[in-house]
C-alpha cells in the first residue's frame, strides 16, 4: 500500500526508479499511539487489572518496535500465517451468507444438522435495510416504534448509501458469482446480468480488453499507475499481491434473478459452478474502503448500517472502474466484491494489515473499519510486502471483541487453532476462527 502524492499531476511520477520504496506510508508512532489510546479507553471499563496491564505492555512494545523498525515486512503471507500445505480451496456455497440465501430461495434447503439461525437470513437482512419483510410484508418493530437508530431518517440514510449497488443489481453479485443477481432474459435465451461486477454489457467494445497492450517501463511504474488510479476512483487503501490459486473459490454460486419477479431463473441456477477466470492471472489488486467511525458507533442499528452500505456501493464502483482502466490498457481484469476469491488473505499478502481475533483484517490506518474489494488481472505489477505491527500480540490478551460479541461468535481461546466450528469456515489455517453462522 502506499499513499500517492497529493500534488502529483501526472498519473506517472517524474522520477520513479529502483530505489523507490514500495511502502512510502510506513506506520508512525502516532498511528500506534492512537491504536493504544483507543484500546486503553476500551479497557478502562474492565475490572481485570492484570489484563489491562498486559495489554498496556503489548501496546508499549508495539510503539517501541514500530518507532524503531517501522513495523516488520515479510516476503509472503506464509511467513506470518501458518497454512497447511493440503489446504483445499473453499466452496462459495458453504459460506454462511450463501447457505442462508440458497435455503431462502429454495435451492438447497437447510439440513437438520445445520444451524437453524440461518433460516430466513436473506429476508431478515432486507427486513433491516428497508423496514419490512419482502416476503410477509411484516413491518420492522423498531421502525414502527421509531426507536433511536431505526427512525425513518435512519432508514433513508441507509438506503441512500446502498443506492448504486442496489440499483445496479450488484448485491447478489458481490456475495456469489459476479454474474449473479438481477438478469434480463435476452431473445436468444441468454441472460444479461445487470451487475456492475459483470464484465459484459450490450455496448460493443466498452467492457472488452483493448487489443493493444500499454507498455510500462517497469512493474513498479505500472503499480504506481494502478494505485494512483484506484485512489482517484475512490479507494482509501490499495495493496498489490501475486495471484495465488489457493485463495480462489473452488466453486461459486450462480444465482441469476428475474428482475421483475425477484425469483431465480431455476433452469440456470448452479450453486457449485467451477470458478473459471478465462485467463492466467498474475496479480491481485486489493482495495479497501473506510467506514465512518462515528456512524459505525451506532451499530447494530440501521443508522450504523449506513456507512457499511456506502462502502458496498464504493466497492462496486471503484473495482469496476479499475477493471475497465486495466482492460483499456490491453490486459485482462475481473472486478470482485466478496465473490470469486477470499479477500482477507489476499489483503494480508498485499501488505494491508493483519488478521485479528475477530476474523477480519486489522489495518494500521483504520483498524477493522474497512470493506474489501479486489481486481484480478494478468497485468505484471510490483508487489507489496506483508506486514506485522503487533495485532497478533494485542489480540491474544485483549479479547474485548469476544467478550462483547452479542452472539458469542468470537472465540476467547488463548491459542489459535486449525479447527473450525462450522462448515462455513475453511480448515487449514492457524487462526482464531469465528463461528460465521452465529455471527450471520
Amino acid at each position: 500500500m502506499f499513499h500517492l502524492k497529493e500534488k502529483q499531476k501526472s498519473i506517472m511520477p517524474k522520477n520513479l526508479d529502483s530505489t523507490t520504496k514500495d511502502h512510502s506510508d510506513s506506520i508512525s508512532r502516532r498511528d500506534v499511539l492512537k491504536f493504544g489510546m483507543i484500546s486503553a479507553s476500551a479497557l478502562a471499563v474492565t475490572t481485570a487489572a492484570t489484563k489491562a496491564k498486559a495489554v498496556e505492555k503489548v501496546v508499549e512494545k508495539g510503539i517501541k518496535k514500530t518507532t524503531q523498525t517501522q513495523a516488520s515486512f515479510y516476503g509472503s503471507i506464509d511467513e506470518i500465517v501458518k497454512i497447511n500445505k493440503d489446504l483445499k480451496r473453499f466452496d462459495n456455497a458453504n459460506t454462511a451468507f450463501m447457505k442462508s440465501f440458497l435455503s431462502d430461495f429454495g435451492v438447497i434447503p437447510l439440513k437438520p444438522e445445520d444451524n437453524p439461525k440461518l433460516k430466513g437470513g436473506l429476508t431478515n437482512i432486507i427486513f433491516g435495510w428497508t423496514g419490512f419483510n419482502p416476503v410477509t410484508r411484516e413491518k420492522n418493530p423498531h421502525l414502527e416504534a421509531q426507536n433511536p437508530g431505526h427512525t425513518d431518517l435512519d432508514y433513508a440514510l441507509s438506503r441512500g448509501g446502498f443506492a448504486v449497488e442496489d440499483y445496479s443489481g450488484s448485491f447478489m453479485s458481490r456475495v456469489s458469482s459476479g454474474d449473479s443477481g438481477p438478469a434480463m432474459m435476452m431473445p436468444n435465451g441468454k441472460l444479461l446480468p445487470l451487475s456492475l461486477y459483470k464484465q459484459g454489457v450490450p455496448f460493443p467494445g466498452i467492457f472488452e480488453k483493448f487489443p493493444k497492450k500499454f507498455k510500462f517501463d517497469t512493474p513498479k511504474k505500472a503499480a504506481y499507475a494502478i494505485k494512483k488510479s484506484a485512489k482517484l476512483f475512490g479507494a482509501d487503501l490499495v495493496g498489490i499481491a501475486p495471484f495465488e490459486e489457493r485463495w480462489l473459490y473452488n466453486t461459486e454460486v450462480f444465482l441469476p434473478l428475474d428482475p421483475i419477479k425477484g425469483q431465480p431463473y431455476k433452469e440456470h441456477v448452479n450453486p457449485f459452478r467451477k470458478v473459471k477466470l478465462g485467463f492466467k492471472p498474475k496479480s491481485v489488486i486489493v482495495i479497501a474502503f473506510e467506514m465512518d467511525y462515528d456512524v459505525l458507533e451506532a451499530a447494530p442499528t440501521t443508522m450504523g448500517d449506513a456507512t457499511l452500505q456506502k462502502a458496498y456501493t464504493d466497492m462496486a464502483v471503484t473495482a469496476s472502474s479499475l477493471a475497465v482502466f486495466i482492460r483499456s490498457l490491453g490486459f485482462n481484469a475481473i472486478a470482485c466484491g466478496n465473490n470469486t476469491a477470499l479477500s482477507v488473505p489476499q489483503a494480508i499478502d498485499a501488505g494491508m494489515g493483519e488478521l485479528g481475533r475477530n476474523g477480519i483484517l486489522i489495518t494500521p490506518q483504520y483498524g477493522p473499519r474497512v470493506r474489501l474489494a479486489k481486481v484480478i488481472t494478468d497485468m505484471p505489477l510490483a508487489y507489496d510486502q506483508p506486514i506485522q505491527f503487533g495485532v497478533e500480540e494485542f489480540c491474544k490478551v485483549c479479547k474485548k471483541c469476544a467478550e462483547f460479541c452479542p452472539t458469542k461468535a468470537i472465540t476467547l481461546d488463548d491459542e489459535k487453532s486449525y479447527d473450525v466450528p462450522t462448515i462455513s469456515a475453511n480448515p487449514g489455517v492457524l487462526k482464531w476462527t469465528i463461528n460465521a453462522e452465529d455471527c450471520y
